[in-house]
Order: structure tokens, then C-alpha cells, then sequence
């Protein structure tokens, strides 16, 4: 006999409403709205027939019948994500990873030879896309993120603190005979959407004024890695990191011919829900994330 159930997305909502005694807070977990979260708990409420929370000006609180039935399906749920994730583990031996395309290209593909050769048996798949990954809409394990690191729903792990840093071949850089940031009045600037930053790198280390900056001829793309292409090719100078150049520079294809940075409030983290427990082979990519990022001078400063 087949026994009513209640809203099953309206259960995740309150469990999480009530833990965070917020229903703000529980839509950051579960990357929804608040208005979202609300909504399925009304659900609930609805289906059960009684109040769930006292809802009151910035204060929630759950009702006395909200606490009982809390205190019963709480842990039912966690036995169902325990259960999940161990026959997830059981039965899969791949591990999904999400970055951005310039950095999978510059940064990741040279080294993933590495993890290959060491588990062949681990099936990785990446996801390289400029998108925000949403964990609880995505088959994703582990991803590298470039924000300000404050997500309470993740586990982060900074890997490298980012800065903004002018790049250039060195043909084009002797061309203009660059030795003063001020030389850059007659330089094309390379514009990537992911670094806009070139107003503020030249208001703070050149004396040029804000029509100088102007009139610059500039070259626009909206990719990192086209940019960085770009300014290879001599048809420029411009802004990245050393994150994403570091062969061009060891290769002598780029040059930095100030040694100036610009400091961000964003950084490279690597990042996992808080609330689910990496499987076995997530686990061992994302060691050996944090040892390649360590092991090239990436990591994050101490």
C-alpha cells in the first residue's frame, strides 16, 4: 500500500532552516533564495496541517511541533546522504572537476599527465567552463574558483592569492623601449573581461592622465586565454596573473618588464560542499591539487 509522502525538496528546506535558525543562511547551503527556501516550507506546513516557525521580524524561530518533527526526520535524512554517498563511492571510480577554461588549458592540462600515471584506475573528468558551478544541480566533486572565498555551504582551500601583473613579449617590449610604466602611452592594451583592471593598474603606477588612458588603442577578448595569445603574438601588453603564464615565462614568450602587481580581493580556491563527504578518489585529486599548486610556488602564502 503506497503511503503518502510529504514534499520531499520541503523537508531538505526546513532541515536546513532550522540547523541555521535562518532561512538566509539555508538558502545559501542549498543555493537557493530565501524567498525559495520559505516557499517549500510553507509547503510543509501546508501538507502537515500546523506551523513549523514562529516567524517574527529578523528572527526565526521553530515551533514546539516544528522541534519534535525536526527531531524525527533529521536523522532519517542524514542516513539517506550517508547511504548515498557510500553506494556513490561503491560504484563509481571517476571524479568530476570544474575551472575555468583559461585555467584547465594554462595551468592544469601540463600537469594532468601527472595524476594519470600515478592513478591509472581513476577516471577524471573535467568540466572546464567560465560558469559558476552549482553543486546541487551538477554532477561535480571539486572545483577551482576564483572569488572571494566567503561561501559558508563550501569547504575552500586557497591556492593561490591573486594579483594583477603586465605582461608583454619581449619584441614588443623592446620595440617601445619599456622601462618606465609611463612608456605605455604608445602601447596597445589587451583587455580580458576576467581582468578589467587596466584603468586602475595605470592610474596607480603611471603619471599618464585619464585622457592619456583614453585614447590608448586597446585590443578586447573574452577569454583569458586569447589575451594572453594575443599579447605572445606582440599585438600588445596585458594584464593577467603568473597562475596562467608561467610557461610563457619560463619559455621566454612573455616577459614582465616592471615587476608591478595590483593587489585583488579575489583569489583561487579550491572549493567542495561542506555538507557531503568527498568519495575516496575525490579525495585523492584534490591532494594532489593542493601538492601541484605547493609544489610550483602557488600556494597560498602562509
Amino acid at each position: 500500500m503506497h503511503k503518502p509522502m510529504p514534499p520531499l525538496r520541503a523537508l531538505v528546506a526546513f532541515e536546513a532552516a532550522v540547523r541555521h535558525a535562518s532561512f538566509k543562511q539555508a538558502a545559501e547551503e542549498l543555493h537557493l533564495t530565501p524567498g525559495a527556501v520559505s516557499q517549500q516550507v510553507q509547503k510543509l506546513e501546508h501538507w502537515l496541517g500546523y506551523p513549523l516557525f514562529v516567524r517574527q521580524v529578523r528572527q526565526l524561530q521553530v515551533t514546539e511541533r516544528g522541534m519534535g518533527y525536526f527531531s524525527r526526520i533529521a536523522p532519517a535524512l542524514e542516513q539517506i546522504s550517508t547511504a548515498s554517498e557510500a553506494c556513490r563511492e561503491r560504484s563509481s571510480n571517476s571524479v568530476s572537476l570544474s575551472l575555468s577554461q583559461t585555467l584547465a588549458a594554462k595551468w592544469l592540462g601540463p600537469r594532468l599527465g601527472d595524476f594519470v600515471s600515478r592513478h591509472p584506475d581513476i577516471e577524471v573528468h573535467i568540466n572546464a567552463s567560465n560558469h559558476t558551478v552549482d553543486f546541487q544541480r551538477e554532477a561535480v566533486d571539486l572545483a577551482i574558483r576564483h572569488f572571494d572565498g566567503r561561501d559558508p555551504s563550501l569547504e575552500v582551500h586557497e591556492v593561490f592569492d591573486d594579483q594583477v601583473r603586465l605582461f608583454c613579449a619581449p619584441a614588443y617590449g623592446d620595440a617601445l623601449a619599456l622601462r618606465h610604466p609611463d612608456q605605455l602611452g604608445q602601447a596597445t592594451l589587451i583587455v580580458a573581461t576576467t581582468y578589467p583592471f587596466w584603468n586602475d593598474w595605470l592610474t596607480r603606477f603611471t603619471g599618464l592622465d585619464p585622457e592619456a588612458i583614453k585614447r590608448m588603442p586597446a585590443l578586447y577578448f573574452d577569454q583569458t586565454l586569447l589575451a594572453i595569445d594575443a599579447a605572445k603574438r606582440g599585438q600588445g601588453v596585458v594584464l593577467s596573473n603568473h597562475l596562467l603564464v608561467q610557461e610563457e615565462l619560463q619559455r621566454g614568450e612573455l616577459i614582465e618588464p616592471f615587476g608591478l602587481w595590483l593587489p585583488l580581493d579575489k583569489s583561487y580556491y579550491l572549493v567542495h560542499p561542506r555538507r557531503h563527504r568527498l568519495s575516496r578518489v575525490a579525495n585523492t585529486l584534490k591532494d594532489w591539487l593542493l601538492e601541484q599548486f605547493a609544489k610550483s610556488g602557488m600556494g597560498a602564502p602562509p
